[in-house]
């Protein structure tokens, strides 16, 4: 297929189109010589199925073992749906999966016409054509997606966030063939609006997510940087072609005065089958989702978009708890906890009056957390093993500090229990 694209400047003063002269140049040089009509040759079928081997074989090679970040559940198509079945992962399909890095060049061949008057060229045409259809619905291959996947609101409720992958592989860049934009999808585009092409979503993954936190995160950081790859067979194009000669039909008018609107023309474009897809972060190359499952993480080159440090990957909500806390003091300074403790000398008092004795000085041992809450209330004997050392525990733990980032504090505090 490489050679189809080196040979373009060659054949420009030809009598055929650009791709039919490329395609009988490939076809001259496969006859090797021979003076006989050319056939179609399995060469560069064996090669380009040898190229997509030693490209598996790399990416596997290169993925470091990894578990998917998250769950792989939720609808499918049938065929990925019976590779699942079957056990296969989506690592056994990209084993046999070529490539793409052009699609132009890939599915020219189903819109070249042989209709040169020369009866040679012409034969060399349809040969070389049929022998370039045999390769294109022969072989498997493995492009991205030029649509990121689309998420809904995180579900508190079955802590989870569901997750559509869009049935398009070339939707939002279409390609240039035979002079039209021309569209790769799994069903034939609703519409078209600005030139992007809607069509219906092909799977749902359930993602789990423990927590809102974690969910914001997902989805202000992560799901930005999704890719979504499909292992695929090219199937039909699209509108089907009507016999030379005969113009598509028109809807009548509903009277003579009133216009109808112009209606715009169908999409046009090629049916893929898509056999798997998987979800990845292109930063990181863990798995979001997938279908079948796949097993490894996919080898990345993280670009300039991507986080330097994990500071840069917190949701905003992350990023303004993780200011605040950093906003809040190392430690309670002497003054701050005396306006805390001080006032529960009243209820000390209060505790007095209701159980009596002991009575007395009590220097109380505390450890303060920096949430606030007093985690250990101490007392000396002999109010520790006395009925009124329940009140006096329980009124002293209901005090309230302001929070601070270090370490739990021990403090001592006198109260006068009398």
């Amino acid at each position: 297929m490489k050679a189809l694209r080196a040979k373009f400047e060659l054949c420009g003063d030809r009598r055929l189109p650009t791709l039919v002269g490329v395609l009988s140049t490939v076809m001259l040089v496969s006859a090797t010589g021979s003076a006989k009509t050319p056939k179609p040759t399995p060469a560069a079928a064996k090669a380009g199925d040898k190229s997509a081997k030693a490209e598996s074989g790399k990416g596997k090679a290169d993925g470091a073992a990894m578990p998917d970040a998250f769950a792989q559940t939720g609808g499918a198509p049938a065929a990925a749906t019976d590779a699942a079945q079957s056990g296969q992962s989506f690592e056994d399909l990209l084993k046999d999966a070529v490539p793409v890095k052009d699609f132009a060049t890939l599915i020219e061949p189903l819109y070249a016409r042989c209709e040169d008057p020369d009866p040679l060229y012409k034969r060399q045409c349809e040969v070389s054509k049929t022998f370039l259809l045999d390769y294109l619905h022969s072989h498997t291959f493995v492009a991205e997606s030029d649509i990121p996947p689309d998420t809904s609101p995180y579900d508190a409720a079955a802590k989870q966030v569901d997750m559509e992958i869009s049935g398009c592989l070339v939707c939002k860049n279409p390609i240039t063939v035979a002079g039209e934009p021309r569209y790769l999808t799994t069903k034939p585009p609703q519409r078209v609006t600005d030139g992007r092409a809607q069509v219906e979503p092909m799977a749902n993954h359930e993602i789990a997510i423990a927590d809102r936190t974690r969910a914001d995160r997902f989805v202000e950081r992560v799901v930005p940087r999704l890719k979504v790859q499909h292992v695929f067979r090219f199937t039909t194009p699209y509108p089907a072609e009507l016999p030379m000669g005969q113009a598509p039909a028109q809807p009548a008018a509903a009277s003579k005065t009133a216009a109808l609107p112009p209606i715009p023309p169908p999409a046009k474009g090629v049916l893929v089958a898509s056999l798997g897809h998987r979800v990845y972060d292109r930063c990181t190359g863990q798995i979001a989702a997938a279908q079948p499952k796949a097993m490894t993480a996919v080898k990345v080159a993280p670009d300039r978009g991507c986080p330097r440090d994990a500071s840069e990957d917190m949701s905003q909500a992350e990023i303004k708890k993780q200011a605040d806390f950093m906003a809040l003091p190392e430690r309670l300074q002497p003054r701050e906890i005396d306006r805390v403790l001080a006032p529960i000398q009243a209820r000390v008092h209060e505790c007095y009056v209701e159980f009596g004795e002991p009575s007395g000085n009590a220097k109380v041992s505390l450890v303060l957390g920096p949430e606030g809450k007093l985690t250990q209330v101490t007392l000396p004997p002999p109010f520790d093993k006395a009925d009124i050392g329940l009140c006096l525990r329980s009124q002293i733990r209901s005090a309230v500090f302001p929070k601070f980032r270090g370490s739990p504090m021990k403090l001592d505090y006198v109260y006068q229990v009398q």
